[in-house]
């Protein structure tokens, strides 16, 4: 049975996901806006971080979203990285 702060962590973690491939960023690229380690942000997209509403805040704001729209559950993405392919 997986706990409820579990179910949350991944739903804000996926849509951390989510909102970072649409504007079209690496980790490295957000971890830079947020101050912090690409590590750090791949542990919150993972669910393996508590996040506090004020960091839901920062990223909403990073992301010029409400920050609600982080608890939003959404269809499972298919790919969850940026191919960075160099011709």
């Amino acid at each position: 049975m997986v706990s409820i702060s579990n179910s949350i962590r991944n739903i804000i973690g996926d849509n951390i996901v989510y909102f970072r491939l649409r504007a079209d960023w690496s980790q490295e690229n957000l971890a830079e806006l947020l101050e912090t380690t690409p590590a750090y942000l791949s542990q919150l997209e993972n669910g393996k971080r508590n996040i506090t509403a004020d960091y839901i805040q920062k990223l909403a704001k990073v992301f010029k979203i409400e920050p609600y729209q982080l608890l939003i559950e959404r269809p499972p993405l298919k790919n969850r990285r940026i191919d960075r392919i160099k011709s």
